[in-house]
């Protein structure tokens, strides 16, 4: 007889095994979870919650020119990124939304940005503009009006923001409802379409560098990740 292992979980301290009231269970070695919405993996014994995970966005100027940003060198010769003037804007990164996110989970959008001055000070201010849109021919399947909001990054000086450094700052654009700021997380799904643009609006005062500018590197989403697929691969997904 083939040996069939047990998984085990931890209650008020002790180890036992999973029971079928658990839901979860091993066949031929591959482990079963629920195919239901809000089923998966979650971190962190003693107050479990979905883990995050990143989708990755793409800096790329508009074709036609200004106002867009300038490829520079950063550091070096041959590694080139982007430098943005204060008006520079770019008019589109899309990201989709994968089949581990989480439903009903806030989002999160983040600058990865850098500069190589000596001094630096002031504020980056950066202007985000999001639309959103499910799939699937769905009831009410429209991108929303964009949404508009203003982020504000210190820079106070060069200690706190140091040359040559990799920043992340982000900010909140989900919540229950939506309002002017903020996408209904409520309408985020699998397969949707998250889009946005930017506009550098303020840039701070740098001095000291080859490029008194700062850099884009790239523009990221963190999200809340179930840990596993769905079910189905196009819409209902949990059926």
């Amino acid at each position: 007889m083939a040996y069939i292992p047990k998984l085990w979980k931890k209650i008020s301290g002790i180890i036992t095994p999973f029971n079928d009231t658990d839901n979860v269970s091993v066949s031929n070695n591959d482990l079963i979870l629920p195919k239901d919405s809000g089923k998966g993996i979650k971190v962190d014994i003693n107050s479990p919650t979905f883990g995050y995970k990143d989708l990755v966005g793409q800096i790329i100027p508009r074709a036609g020119g200004a106002p867009a940003p300038l490829l520079v060198a950063f550091r070096g010769t041959y590694i080139k990124n982007y430098a943005f003037q204060a008006g520079d804007i770019i008019d589109n990164i899309t990201f989709h939304i994968p089949h581990d996110y989480a439903p009903g989970t806030d989002m999160y959008l983040h600058v990865h940005w850098g500069h190589h001055g000596t001094a630096i000070s002031g504020n980056l201010v950066i202007d985000w503009y999001i639309t959103y849109c499910k799939g699937y021919n769905q009831s009410g399947q429209t991108f929303n009006s964009e949404i508009n909001v203003t982020q504000t990054i210190p820079t106070p000086n060069i200690t706190t923001i140091p040359q040559y450094a990799h920043n992340i700052h982000e900010f909140q654009f989900t919540n229950n409802g939506g309002n002017s700021t903020h996408i209904d997380r409520n309408l985020l799904e699998i397969d949707g379409l998250i889009q946005i643009a930017l506009k550098t609006t303020t840039i701070p005062t740098i001095t000291g560098g080859a490029t008194n500018l700062p850099f884009i590197f790239t523009v990221d989403i963190h999200y809340q990740s179930s840990g596993i697929a769905t079910k189905n691969k196009n819409y209902p997904f949990y059926t």
